[in-house]
């Protein structure tokens, strides 16, 4: 099935080992240096100490296999799409079964506003969060887990159909609130099944691409290895051994309208008001490394940054 009608009806893609087992190993080893002296789990392109691992890393999102499946999807809904920010790289962000279940949607608070909604609702609606995966997933995570179909049935006269399908996670998501010490005494592989749930297995060095619609979340570890976790209390960071430690690379891929309804929610939220300042300044930051790259995203971003700053 051509890529972008197969991303059209599942919600997601996996690009197969875009990484060779000595490339992956290489890039662990760049960012296990990177992290060292590092709190955060996050590390924006342009923070990277190693100039040069940034380069490595923008050269890898532009791998020939990624690009070919991001270039059907272009066509396939008939946008000017691109890469585009956050361009960041993440350690140990894992789910604490014991504070949250998770599953969420990116577009999430997007969906508050009516403007928002009419872009989201688009049959061409094209933005997607791209990650790459240094590692497999294993029972200490290092993936993510899927609703399957749950980026179907965005249209106004779909929206009861898809709330009646979003029943089964408010279910959970009342007994992980009000019985949390229930919840986790049974297995997530019950949880999956009734939420139609997927876990996914992408080889170690493989890139998986998936709608912004789709409700996800990182795999979580075990219940059964958490004596060998410690988490960050209120934050979704973990402490793993070495061998264990979940490094994932980020960043979007999508048009101007997805843009567009993104920082019409984000300019409303004190989190996020400064959203647009990080996305000119990984901007200016590209500009440097990958002049192709800087017009490409310069086409989207620069008109939208004008309308909201």
């Amino acid at each position: 099935m051509e890529f972008g009608k197969k991303f059209n009806k599942n919600g997601f893609l996996i690009v197969d080992q875009i990484l060779s087992e000595n490339q992956v190993s290489d890039l662990r080893n760049d960012l296990k240096k990177e992290f060292k002296e590092k709190k955060n789990f996050v590390i924006y392109l342009h923070n990277l100490k190693d100039k040069s691992l940034a380069s490595k890393i923008l050269l890898l999102l532009k791998n020939e296999k990624l690009k070919s499946q991001l270039h059907s999807m272009k066509n396939f809904f008939g946008k000017n799409a691109t890469l585009l920010p956050r361009f960041e790289v993440v350690k140990n962000y894992h789910v604490n079964l014991k504070e949250t279940h998770g599953w969420h949607r990116d577009c999430g608070g997007e969906m508050r506003y009516a403007y928002c909604k009419d872009i989201l609702y688009d049959k061409k609606y094209l933005f997607s969060k791209v990650g790459i995966y240094l590692q497999e997933n294993t029972d200490f995570g290092g993936s993510i887990d899927i609703i399957k179909n749950s980026h179907l049935n965005f249209s106004y006269y779909r929206s009861f159909l898809r709330k009646i399908k979003n029943v089964p996670l408010r279910i959970i998501t009342f007994i992980h609130s009000k019985f949390n010490n229930f919840y986790n005494k049974i297995s997530e592989n019950l949880f999956m099944f009734l939420l139609n749930g997927k876990k996914l297995f992408p080889k170690k060095g493989s890139a998986i691409i998936f709608d912004t619609r789709l409700i996800h979340r990182g795999s979580p570890i075990s219940k059964s290895k958490y004596g060998e976790v410690k988490f960050e209390k209120g934050t979704y960071q973990a402490s793993l051994n070495e061998q264990n430690d979940k490094y994932t690379i980020y960043c979007h891929f999508g048009g101007s309208e997805a843009v567009d309804s993104l920082m019409y929610d984000l300019t409303k939220r004190e989190k996020n008001k400064n959203e647009i300042d990080l996305w000119l300044k990984q901007l200016e930051f590209i500009s440097t490394l990958d002049k192709e790259l800087y017009e490409e995203i310069s086409q989207i971003i620069k008109p939208i940054s004008a309308k909201y700053l």
